[in-house]
């Protein structure tokens, strides 16, 4: 017999009501949490979340975070972590072991990407990842690159391509592209950035021009470092790369030059680099030249101030990725960035986006700034509306709290802003503790499929509606009324609240970008 709390009859009524609330002058709204029923007794620390969007069928998703293999985290209990998968655009998840860990694994992996590409493999397409390889507790975690036929199946990735150092390697990002046509025609290109600390410098790509290739012999990864200007021994965390189907490749990095004023701060440049032809080149990813230097990659700013080390608003660690970069589908030479520095004499950071309509040789003042956040993503749909998501602390501990927001353009210039946008989660910042760094991961994720904006964050899972956006559904077992959230359907097994990753979804209405407004 079910518990009263779940009628069918009432969960459907409810959830029609819920779908009546979240539709806006701009489309419809969904937001989900992501943990499946069946781990409804889990209450860790689920950070970082990832997310990628199946090309090809826009109901398939693949989404990451810290999530163990087991309710109670740490260590692995089995080789295989778990990544989140949904058939049906994200109303449902589940957890799927296809990510290679290791027994004892303090964490399940270390950071991790997904990334579908365009190329089918049955009634799917292919999914990439890139990892910091689990390890037992000592070592350094290398970056993998992964790949699967199916996401949806509960066997081990291949791993297509591994990199390490003795100094260690650090933040893996993705981007990908499936070449539309001449002779590379359905061969999928694949960029991995990251962070390679065997030199000074340190932004490093690790590319393949043919990542559907069978492994060894034609499949081929090339590495390469994009800093070509001196540091103060190492490039920023996170190098992240945005393609294009034109073959126009650009990534974004902070170039870390000199010690800051404060102890754990350093002054950077803002850098973006680009390649017109998939990095193909005898010379890749130095199309784009400084005009005051001479050297490959137009610095945006320079003589910023951020935090490497030190720093945190709520819970939340500073000097992490913070980067974000997105290239019009329509255009590759129309291009945002944001990325985050710190404001003078203090330990905060502020948000900054902007916009280059030549490729990166020109960059507009700032289009928006957003004090005290974090973890900002940017996408551009396929009419030309983009994106901005992040993360930002609002009032004073022990009443602070994390506003997580996706902010639109509404103009086909792309220079107007919906402020103050979807309000998608309004959650304790101080609660619950913190488990391990990052509390709520270094990055959240927005991505463009045709016209819809899909994505992933994580925050507290407390269920109180008025914490969340009116759409908000969680799978786990929940009673709203009292505010707790339980193991099992009778209610009978409390659980702590935690951090879990929330997928939305932001259907835009047809037509030239008008101007979505906040729903509450």
């Amino acid at each position: 017999m079910r518990h009263p709390r779940y009628p069918e009859a009432r969960l459907a009524l409810t959830l029609a009501v819920l779908g009546l609330l979240s539709r806006t002058a701009s489309g419809q709204i969904q937001l989900v949490n992501m943990v499946p029923r069946a781990a409804s007794g889990e209450s860790v620390q689920d950070a970082e979340p990832s997310l990628t969007v199946n090309p090809a069928n826009p109901l398939q998703i693949a989404a990451s975070a810290f999530t163990w293999d087991n309710p109670h985290g740490s260590p692995m209990i089995g080789a295989n972590a778990p990544i989140y998968t949904s058939t049906d655009g994200g109303q449902t998840w589940n957890l799927v072991l296809n990510v290679p860990s290791a027994v004892g694994a303090a964490l399940p992996t270390g950071d991790i990407m997904l990334h579908f590409s365009g190329t089918a493999s049955g009634t799917t397409s292919l999914l990439y990842a890139g990892i910091l390889g689990a390890l037992p507790p000592g070592g350094n975690l290398p970056v993998q690159v992964l790949r699967t036929t199916d996401y949806r199946l509960a066997r081990p990735m291949s791993v297509i391509d591994t990199r390490t150092t003795t100094a260690g390697v650090d933040q893996p990002h993705l981007g990908a592209a499936t070449v539309r046509g001449g002779t590379d025609a359905g061969k999928d290109r694949l960029y991995v950035g990251f962070n390679k600390l065997d030199t000074s410098r340190t932004a490093t790509v690790d590319y393949s021009l043919d990542a559907a290739a069978p492994a060894p012999p034609r499949l081929r990864f090339d590495l390469h470092v994009i800093e070509t200007r001196d540091t103060l021994g190492q490039d920023g965390y996170a190098n992240v790369p945005a393609v294009h189907p034109d073959g126009t490749v650009y990534v974004l990095f902070y170039g870390l030059r000199s010690h800051g004023e404060l102890a754990g701060t350093a002054t950077t440049d803002v850098v973006v680099v680009r390649d017109d032809n998939w990095g193909s080149g005898s010379t890749p990813f130095a199309a784009l030249i400084d005009a005051s230097d001479g050297h490959a990659g137009r610095r945006v700013v320079t003589g910023r101030t951020v935090v490497l080390v030190g720093g945190w608003l709520g819970q939340q660690r500073l000097g992490a990725s913070n980067l974000a970069l997105a290239v019009d589908p329509r255009n590759s030479r129309t291009v945002y960035i944001a990325w985050a520095d710190q404001p003078t004499g203090t330990f905060t950071q502020t948000l900054h986006v902007r916009r280059s309509t030549d490729g990166g040789a020109n960059w507009s003042s700032d289009l928006k700034t957003v004090p005290d956040a974090v973890n900002s993503s940017l996408a551009i749909n396929s009419r030309g509306q983009v994106a901005f998501l992040y993360q930002q602390l609002v009032g004073a501990p022990p009443e602070d709290r994390w506003e997580t927001r996706l902010t639109r353009t509404t103009d086909a210039g792309g220079a107007t802003w919906d402020d103050p946008g979807v309000l998608l989660a309004n959650t304790p910042a101080s609660s619950p503790e913190k488990q391990y760094d990052p509390y709520l991961g270094d990055y959240a994720l927005v991505v463009a499929s045709g016209q819809t904006f899909f994505g992933v964050f994580s925050a507290n899972n407390y269920p109180d509606r008025a914490n969340f956006h009116a759409s908000v559904v969680y799978q786990r077992y929940v009673d709203w009324t009292t505010h707790q959230l339980f193991k099992d359907a009778a209610g009978t097994i409390p659980v702590a609240p935690s951090i879990d990753p929330f997928f939305f979804k932001v259907t835009e209405a047809g037509g030239a970008p008008g101007a979505p407004q906040e729903n509450r």
